[in-house]
């Protein structure tokens, strides 16, 4: 047994280097390095969201220009269409019962149906549609759904923050605008303005918790760093936090 064992593995030691088999070395070829390096990739934004934020264009992406999607008319809310679902809801006494004395609209949208009819041209047939509203006064979101211009019915959603409408924004910067720690110094400085959810903390929940709460940035236009900062609670109507920001190297 030990001398087949032994005449085994001398039969494979002529082929075998320390680490394994040695074979042929598989040749490579050599590219030519470039005279110059590829240059880098600006990082650049796009502002057209009408909230005031910024999107990345993304790296490689088509250009707008190039690639145009068809929008199916008949499915979006024109300015006319919102102001009279507007309208027809503001004036019913169970919607302003619910708003109370300060409130915001924040946005509207078509419902497409449920099932196959979802899809394709068919989706806009329903005619019903959902208004967004948050009540500063109740401190609660508000939900309206209508059928053209009648009212079908409206919905409470408590704990529900909705996106930040453009109602939001303008408030949130009014009241910054106002306060004694930015008054005189970010009237020639852009606002904008995000939704922000203070924390719950486990002894003490941060101001704003569990309110309608902004945070309110103040630029020299679209693309400059944010000079002025503040913590707006649009549930109190007033500002909670305000300052300068650092300056930035």
């Amino acid at each position: 047994m030990v001398i087949s064992i032994g005449f085994g593995c001398s039969l494979d030691a002529s082929s075998r280097g320390p680490f394994g088999p040695e074979d042929p070395e598989t040749p490579v070829p050599k590219a030519q390095l470039p005279d110059q390096p590829p240059s880098t990739h600006i990082l650049q934004f796009a502002g057209d969201d009408l909230a005031g934020h910024y999107k990345p264009k993304m790296v490689g992406a088509v250009s707008d220009t190039a690639v145009k999607r068809s929008t199916n008319a008949s499915a979006v809310l024109t300015e006319n269409e919102v102001a009279a679902l507007r309208k027809a809801a503001e004036s019913d006494r169970r919607v302003t019962a619910l708003l109370g004395s300060r409130w915001a609209f924040i946005d509207a949208d078509r419902i497409p149906p449920e099932g196959k009819v979802s899809f394709g041209c068919c989706r806009h047939m329903t005619g019903q549609t959902r208004l967004v509203y948050y009540s500063y006064s109740q401190n609660v979101a508000v939900e309206v759904y209508m059928k053209e211009t009648n009212l079908l019915t409206v919905l409470r959603l408590e704990g529900y923050q909705p996106p930040e409408g453009e109602q939001d924004v303008q408030r949130g910067i009014e009241l910054a605008k106002a306060d004694s720690r930015l008054a005189g110094k970010v009237e020639q400085l852009q606002g904008h303005g995000l939704l922000m959810q203070p924390d719950r903390g486990f002894f003490r929940n941060d101001p704003g918790y569990a309110h309608r709460t902004i945070w309110i940035t103040f630029s020299e236009g679209q693309d400059g760093d944010p000079k002025y900062w503040a913590v707006v609670d649009l549930t109190e109507d007033k500002v909670l936090e305000a300052g300068q920001e650092p300056p930035r190297s």
